[in-house]
């Protein structure tokens, strides 16, 4: 079997090798040397530049919304070219929400806006200088503060009509009044925002422009509308009855638009006109809204008027209640639909109102002492009801009053005490121990009790417990006179009188005074 064997190496070999390890070696140092180079390539060597504010409002302080802000960059291996600036809400913002602007100038004139309903609101201004190498300051100079706007935007009403769209009638109408059914309405109005800065200069300058506006007519829009600054007009029509108020408010350059509107309120649709029918009252000479009034006292009816008041007067059964009968009309001044007036109602005082007849007339029956305050309304063909219904007061029942004389004694009359006529001397009334002997009398001008009861006062003090009266209805009473009277001047006993005689629920009560005086 043959053996096979490997050549051996000799130096020729070994020659080769070695040149193959020096080339080997060439090339890797020249590849070593290209990374060495490349790497060294991506390596930047210049330095962002810096930002300074140099002009702004201090730390968290106020200014007007106008203002001027001054700033200026330093680039440590270069130069500055230009600036980027950006202006947040008063919370740090975030780096990648701003948006920024780009400027060549150190200093510019901001308006700061505002909110719509907030007249200072707090600002963050930003600012960051580049250089020729494109590379922006990495942490922007910034300045915090609250911009106000100074004096809230105005509008104001130029034109407010009414106006007819058959007859072409327009009238002016101020805020308030009603505007008649089938009318349209217009209006025009105009702006002015009065902002002030003081310049360089030292001047005082206008600053503040109106720059739109916002209406709204409420109830029938819920929101405020915009309009451009030129849309300064607007009309309606076909409204419907009911209460309305146009707004409009100004918006000036700040965004701010003020809290109180220019506004004007109006009524469409006059309301129906309810009324008493009147009567001529021959003793004042001119009519009055009148009742017609019977009784069991006295025979057929009899006419009162406003301001009258019906007597309860007595009969054998004692006080003879009143029927009361008030005749009621009313009409639509502004009848766009010709439908009239109807469904006419009435009350006494606050009560509930109540139905009135074909006949229109407010019948009350067995009125015993009162004053009724009585009410009439209608409606009309927008079923619109008089806002001001018809009042008349009615009083059954006239009060007593006090007697000047209370009778006669040995045919001199007897006469009230204390008077005014009659001055009381203090040294008279240290003698009774400034004891008054109060001496008075009542009487019904209705002539249904001559029985009354009587309670006294000082001024300042309750009414005391009733006094009956003496004979011939004459009541006596010893009031002491209170500290403060004890000395020269003008005063006043208070008298309550009860009508006695019948059931309470018919007796009338009413408060009188008698003055008189002290004298040295």
């Amino acid at each position: 079997m043959a053996i096979l064997s490997r050549p051996g190496r000799g130096g020729a070999f070994w020659r080769r090798m070695a040149g193959c390890g020096v080339l080997v070696g060439v090339v890797l140092a020249l590849a070593t040397f290209g990374c060495r180079e490349e790497f060294a390539a991506d390596v930047d060597t210049n330095l962002p530049p810096d930002t300074y504010l140099t002009r702004a409002p201090a730390e968290s302080s106020t200014t007007v919304y106008y203002t001027h802000l001054y700033w200026y960059g330093n680039d440590p291996d270069g130069a500055v070219v230009g600036y980027e600036f950006a202006i947040s809400d008063s919370l740090p913002a975030d780096e990648d929400t701003l948006t920024y602007r780009f400027t060549t100038r150190t200093d510019s004139v901001f308006k700061m806006p505002v909110g719509r309903s907030q007249q200072v609101l707090g600002r963050r201004f930003y600012v960051r200088a580049i250089d020729n190498e494109g590379a922006v300051d990495p942490t922007p100079a910034w300045a915090f503060f609250g911009v106000v706007d100074m004096v809230a935007p105005v509008a104001r009403f130029t034109r407010i009509e009414r106006w007819d769209p058959i007859g072409g009638a327009r009238r002016a109408f101020a805020s308030g009044d009603t505007v008649p059914a089938g009318w349209n309405v217009d209006f025009a109005w105009t702006g002015f925002d009065g902002d002030q800065v003081v310049d360089l200069a030292g001047d005082t300058i206008t600053v503040g422009r109106v720059v739109m506006y916002e209406h709204w007519l409420s109830p029938r829009q819920a929101s405020p509308i915009p309009a451009a600054l030129g849309d300064t007009t607007l009309g309606f029509v076909d409204l419907e009855s009911g209460r309305y108020r146009f707004n409009v408010r100004a918006v000036d350059d700040a965004g701010f638009a003020g809290l109180d509107p220019a506004a004007v309120a109006f009524v469409w649709n006059l309301d129906p006109v309810t009324y008493f029918v009147r009567g001529f009252d021959p003793a004042r000479g001119d009519s009055f809204p009148r009742v017609r009034a019977s009784s069991a006292a006295w025979e057929g009816e009899r006419e009162y008027f406003a301001g009258d008041t019906i007597p309860l007067a007595r009969v054998s059964f004692g006080p003879a209640p009143v029927t009361i009968r008030a005749d009621v009309r009313g009409y639509d001044p502004d009848d766009f639909l010709q439908g009239g007036v109807s469904d006419f109602e009435y009350r006494s005082g606050a009560g509930r109102w109540f139905p009135l007849s074909e006949a229109r007339e407010i019948v009350l029956t067995g009125v015993t002492t009162n004053t009724l305050m009585l009410q009439a309304r209608c409606r009309d063909a927008y079923l619109r009801k008089d806002g001001t219904p018809a009042t008349m007061q009615v009083t059954v029942n006239r009060a007593p009053v006090l007697l000047d004389t209370l009778g006669f004694e040995g045919g001199q009359p007897v006469l009230r005490f204390p008077r005014l006529e009659d001055p009381i001397s203090l040294e008279w009334l240290a003698g009774q121990f400034f004891t008054l002997r109060v001496r008075t009398k009542a009487w019904d001008p209705d002539g249904t009790t001559d029985a009354f009861a009587y309670s006294f006062r000082s001024s300042g003090f309750l009414y005391g417990a009733e006094v009956e009266p003496g004979a011939g209805n004459t009541c006596t009473f010893d009031l002491t006179i209170p500290e403060e009277w004890r000395r020269p001047g003008q005063y006043a006993v208070g008298v309550r009188i009860v009508e006695k005689g019948y059931v309470d629920r018919v007796s009338r009560v009413a408060e009188r005074t008698m003055p008189f005086r002290i004298v040295p």
